[in-house]
């Protein structure tokens, strides 16, 4: 199809119609705007009530309900940035919808606890709330710009399933009602890839602002991490030296989760295809996951002796979670556009995420060691690899600074 071309004609009412934007296209750099950031805010709160309920429940069971409600909470935050970076305004509207996405966030936050239990439709209710506002939203921009409707009315028809489903799942008990809501999420999911002949008309995702978005989204659920190897601590009312040593291994750990990810993913833009855009944007429903589950098994592993054997689960748990983080930005890695000046190899860094994440899993799986200390100092040696390389080979190639930069 052929792209649309066209600018963003200057609105000054208060309340103003959504318009395409074509920044990408005018090559205009955008910034995450101050309201995005405090929409941001209600989702800390939501991760962090998830994250503990999970914290508390460390099995198989507890996993699920952890899948089951944290997908939504996501789904939600990847539906409002979408749809933000199509049609931000900086109309009053603008604020009001955003402000009733994170009231609906808020009550998803409330009803966590216990969400797929007594409180079930409670986090029902809000979550059909907030993704309905969404829907509408994405619908009003298909009414004001025709060549959006196409794309528009194939989110809805998922999105309306989708929420016939959830509503369904009121009356349903369990296990028959996270099904519904496993199958509701499916619809939604699958929604975006209907529309890819339609989007390779629109104008292109910002390069400048999108990554920015994600990057701020990864940095809040890293947070958990540091919650948890804090709060690991203060679960014991008089810490020994041992125990405050164990909590800041645990915290290092997330810091070089942050290093990975902002040196390798973030600093770099995807490549510009719809197809390849929605693979990258799905690839970080992974990485989220398992870097909320290292928080809650963080806080579980600090709480413990530093030196008494550590419990399978916890063990297993936090082992596969790293695991996981880095699988993903090795998936990440594999979406990115390269640039010619780009340092890092196109096969052997997101291989050596692979390596160390197996490397990982078998500490983990393999029971030795078993303290926590131990553990922690092992996965750690191993962890640092990843940053290890990319510092190496970035300061190797000096004319790679001009083309990004380095987060640190």
């Amino acid at each position: 199809m052929n792209k649309v071309k066209g600018t963003c004609a200057p609105q000054h009412g208060w309340w103003q119609k959504p318009q395409l934007h074509f920044e990408e296209e005018q090559g205009t750099h955008r910034k995450v705007t101050w309201l995005e950031l405090f929409y941001d805010l209600v989702f800390v709160v939501a991760v962090a009530q998830i994250a503990h309920q999970f914290a508390g429940h460390l099995d198989w069971h507890g996993a699920a309900e952890f899948v089951m409600l944290l997908v939504p909470v996501w789904w939600i935050w990847i539906g409002g940035t979408i749809y933000n970076e199509r049609f931000e305004s900086r109309g009053l509207e603008n604020r009001f919808f955003f402000f009733l996405q994170m009231l609906a966030v808020g009550g998803i936050a409330l009803f966590a606890h216990h969400g797929t239990g007594e409180n079930a439709i409670g986090f029902t209710l809000s979550y059909i709330f907030a993704r309905g506002l969404i829907c509408y939203l994405f619908l009003r921009g298909g009414y004001h710009n025709p060549v959006f409707r196409p794309v528009s009315t194939r989110y809805a028809t998922g999105f309306i399933l989708s929420l016939v489903l959830w509503t369904i799942s009121i009356w349903v008990p369990a296990p028959g009602k996270f099904l519904l809501w496993y199958g509701g999420m499916g619809l939604e999911l699958a929604a975006p890839w209907f529309t890819l002949k339609h989007q390779s008309a629109l104008p292109r995702f910002s390069t400048s602002k999108m990554p920015e978005r994600y990057g701020l989204f990864t940095i809040i659920v890293l947070g958990e991490g540091l919650v948890g190897a804090i709060s690991g601590v203060a679960e014991h009312h008089h810490p020994s030296l041992d125990t405050i040593v164990q909590g800041a291994l645990a915290m290092l750990l997330s810091f070089l989760l942050w290093w990975t990810y902002f040196d390798f993913v973030a600093r770099r833009v995807p490549r510009p295809s719809t197809r390849n855009i929605i693979l990258w944007s799905y690839a970080h429903l992974p990485l989220v996951l398992c870097i909320v589950a290292v928080g809650a098994a963080s806080l579980n592993l600090v709480a413990g002796e530093p030196h008494a054997e550590m419990a399978q689960n916890v063990r297993l748990l936090f082992a596969a979670s790293v695991a996981g983080v880095l699988c993903a930005i090795a998936f990440l890695e594999t979406r990115l556009a390269t640039a010619a000046e780009e340092p890092t190899h196109p096969l052997v860094s997101p291989l050596l995420k692979v390596v160390v994440g197996a490397v990982v899993l078998g500490i983990g799986f393999g029971g030795l060691p078993g303290s926590a200390v131990w553990f922690l100092v092992c996965v750690l040696a191993v962890l640092a690899l990843p940053p290890a390389y990319g510092a190496w080979v970035w300061f190797q190639k000096p004319e790679a600074h001009d083309a990004g930069h380095y987060v640190g």
